[in-house]
């Protein structure tokens, strides 16, 4: 795709039907950062890109399961 790891990353989470938006950070004066993160609207993966995404996710480790909802306390 001639895209950064970190453009095909949102793209595929964005893709993903229970996902409404993404929160991706520029480097402040950097304007190629924010151009760069842009060009993830021009991405479109196809069935072989998300095998391999999710290939590589099989082999992760689930961190819900190891460290709990650590988010939780956030919602209270």
């Amino acid at each position: 795709h001639g895209a950064s790891i970190a453009n095909i990353g949102t793209r595929y989470i964005l893709d993903r039907p229970a996902v409404a938006g993404t929160i991706v950070g520029a480097r402040l004066g950097l304007a190629e950062h924010i151009a760069d993160n842009a060009r993830v609207f021009d991405i479109a993966l196809d069935s072989e890109d998300v095998a391999a995404i999710e290939a590589v996710l099989a082999n992760s480790r689930d961190l819900m399961r190891l460290i709990g909802d650590c988010g939780d306390e956030y919602r209270r």
